[in-house]
């Protein structure tokens, strides 16, 4: 009975704060908030942008595409998909499988399904001259219909359908025509989001290296490489769990600010990307996780000395360090995803500790706790252990069920499996 009572106290206590925070700030803080909630591009795709996709079969590329297809529908955009010959029947019902309406949409002019052959070789030749007008046809045609963006999704398989002769299709992806007339796969105009994808599943290293020199490798700023086979997994497998078995999980990571720690969070950042899970992260402004991934357009929530959020960009809010907001904002997430799987990374406790103490620390990882426990969230807390006294470690650790260690060795698990 003590116990409830003291948790019912718990719970009242916090809900005082949040009302009493927003009674005392104007309705566009929320504004701010919810906004950001919303999750950017399912790949962090921007328009102007060309990412290279490399899959195997063994990834579930569809999952992926069908993501892509449809948040381009909802966003206004057309939609073009040229697939290899073989996968009609596949393409069409994985995209049903996703929730995509095909043939609604197809009616309606915003989604055009084609092969391979069918696109770029009618006659049975691959024609580069007809290739690029036919090309830059459809685009003028979509932008003079009033779509926002035209979604070019373009999987070229292994390059069967040239016999294997890549460097054909690459003479023509570069053409300068595209809008990149001094860099191979630089797109710059904003009208066009393009997604080339590529199955290495029957390559050899060699021809696998040859091929994203070729292609910019996400070397050459617009273009990104996104791999659906290395990132499916990127951090899960550093805790040796598959992917599915980590969500859902809260895990406390603690962290020697002299290793690389940041390098997990990005590895946690790809692998939400891969598996198109919404991912927020919520550090300092200016930490070494911002900065280590300020230049993708992930969505920030930065702790800072502002007295109300600000919205400083399109994926930027800054947040006083006030642990009744971020609860707050943490909700706006989980109720804007509701049903899907979310990441979230709370960057760090340290901060928190340090600007509002130990008690409303402690309640703060309590409420939170007990707010993420049922909803499909997985989310990493941060906290440098050495730089607090022992027994306020051990009063934080005692929290969590889920404990990671990530050293200048590498990452260890503490507990849990």
């Amino acid at each position: 009975m003590t116990d409830l009572l003291v948790y019912i106290s718990l719970l009242i206590l916090i809900v005082s704060v949040i009302a009493v925070f927003f009674l005392r700030h104007k309705k566009g803080s929320r504004h701010y908030l919810s906004k950001l909630a919303k999750a950017g591009s399912v790949l962090n795709t921007r328009k102007g942008e060309v990412a290279i996709v490399l899959y195997t079969s063994a990834a579930d590329k569809m999952k992926v595409f069908s993501a892509f297809i449809h948040e381009g529908i909802i966003n206004g955009d057309s939609v073009e998909y040229i697939y290899p010959d073989e996968e009609y029947g596949k393409v069409r019902a994985k995209l049903k499988e996703y929730g995509i309406d095909v043939e609604k949409y197809e009616r309606e002019g915003s989604l055009h399904l084609t092969s391979l052959t069918e696109y770029y070789m009618p006659d049975g030749k691959f024609d580069k001259e007809r290739a690029v007008k036919k090309g830059l046809a459809l685009r003028a045609e979509a932008k003079s219909k009033g779509y926002k963006h035209r979604r070019e999704l373009i999987d070229v398989g292994d390059f069967s359908f040239l016999n294997g002769q890549w460097q054909i299709y690459l003479n023509y992806w570069d053409d300068p025509r595209w809008g990149a007339p001094s860099g191979v796969g630089v797109l710059y105009e904003p009208f066009i989001i393009e997604l080339t994808a590529i199955n290495i599943g029957e390559m050899n290293e060699t021809q696998v290296a040859e091929i994203l020199k070729a292609f910019g490798g996400g070397r050459v700023a617009p273009t990104k490489l996104i791999d659906l086979i290395e990132w499916k997994d990127a951090f899960s497998k550093s805790i040796g769990l598959p992917h599915e078995q980590m969500l859902g999980r809260k895990f406390l990571l603690e962290f020697d600010p002299s290793s690389t720690y940041e390098k997990s969070i990005e590895d946690f950042v790809k692998e939400a990307l891969a598996n198109v899970e919404p991912i927020f992260i919520f550090t300092p402004r200016g930490s070494v996780i911002h900065t280590a991934l300020a230049k993708q357009p992930i969505k920030f929530f930065l702790m800072s000395s502002v007295s109300a959020p600000k919205m400083v960009a399109e994926n930027e809010v800054l947040l006083p360090a006030n642990s009744a907001l971020i609860l707050d904002s943490f909700n706006k997430v989980l109720e804007t995803h509701n049903g899907t799987n979310v990441c979230l990374v709370f960057d760090s406790l340290s901060e928190l500790l340090m600007s509002v103490g130990l008690e409303e620390t402690y309640k703060f990882i309590k409420y939170a706790l007990e707010m993420l426990a049922s909803q499909s969230a997985t989310v990493l807390f941060l906290f440098n252990p050495n730089a607090h006294d022992p027994k306020i470690v051990s009063n934080l650790k005692s929290l969590f069920k889920y404990q990671l260690a990530y050293e200048k060795d590498g990452m260890h698990i503490i507990r849990g499996s």
